[in-house]
């Protein structure tokens, strides 16, 4: 009888294990980074496990590491935090039954994220304490959830920080390519530059070009209101300016008081018809005479 209820009891210890097991593969609540910062202890190895049970799974995240998901474990306030596949982090208050334990050497994947260190490997899981408590941590025990009759086989889940917000959405890893939008962004911001300077440019030329002709013009109207100044008549002729026409000295102009036909050049004597008259008695008389 006694073996009897031992290979019973075994057998019940196994069903539970394996219940645990899958109700922790089919409960993965994402958190691929931790969403606050919180000062950090050193992390002490425990080793390698075939089973993450009781711990939760907080799935993967590409460039996960060590440090990573311990602080992911912080934020929760988990004590026990264990890396899996290189890439996904688990957290929870025990540590994994110790008849689930394996050799290190079965925890040989580099993490994704830090390929200095190991982070588990193929259904194997690298335990470690996160450094949340100085307290003594036992492991999961199976063979006790079975004795007690519990319906569960993990420890009610510690409610997390009210500033965790719960479980986040799974995030997708972002690709390590280039930035499409930003280069189109960069761009676009790079002919609109362009297009100003040129514009610049052309603006400034034309407002040069601008004010040349209106000093051209302005001068040009100082000048002919110079002439037209010093002249003091109307004649169309005299509106230009001397130094402007070099045949302007060269042409005798008038208002009409002189002749242009004339010769003024020699003087020359002549007669009134009064003095004709004069002259013309004189000579009679002479004759008289």
């Amino acid at each position: 009888m006694m073996v009897s209820a031992s290979i019973v009891s075994a057998f019940a210890a196994a069903a539970v294990f394996s219940v645990a097991t899958a109700q922790q593969a089919s409960s993965v609540v994402s958190i691929p980074t931790p969403t606050v910062t919180l000062p950090a202890n050193a992390m002490t190895a425990i080793g390698c496990f075939e089973t993450s049970v009781p711990l939760i799974d907080h799935g993967s995240y590409l460039y996960q590491s060590p440090g990573n998901c311990q602080l992911i474990c912080i934020m929760l306030n988990k004590p026990v935090m264990a890396l899996s596949d290189g890439e996904r982090c688990y957290c929870g208050d025990l540590i994994p039954p110790k008849k689930a334990q394996v050799d290190n050497s079965s925890c040989d994947t580099d993490c994704r994220g830090d390929d200095r260190n190991k982070c588990g490997g193929p259904s194997k899981y690298f335990v470690s304490l996160s450094g949340t408590t100085k307290n003594r941590i036992e492991n999961f025990d199976p063979d006790k959830v079975s004795s007690s009759s519990t319906s569960t086989t993990q420890p009610p889940p510690t409610s997390a920080p009210p500033n965790t917000a719960s479980a986040t959405p799974t995030e997708q890893p972002k690709s390590s390519g280039p930035n499409k939008a930003g280069i189109a962004a960069g761009v676009v911001v790079g002919v609109v530059a362009l297009a100003a300077i040129v514009g610049g440019v052309l603006y400034f030329l034309r407002q040069k070009k601008r004010r040349e002709l209106e000093e051209e013009h302005r001068r040009q109207a100082a000048v002919n209101s110079f002439v037209s100044g010093g002249k003091g008549h109307s004649s169309a002729a005299s509106m230009t300016d001397s130094r402007l026409d070099p045949d302007f000295m060269n042409r005798r102009y008038s208002n009409g008081s002189i002749a242009d036909n004339e010769d003024y050049s020699r003087r020359i004597l002549k007669v009134s018809p009064l003095h004709q008259n004069e002259m013309r008695v004189s000579a009679a008389n002479s004759d008289i005479r």
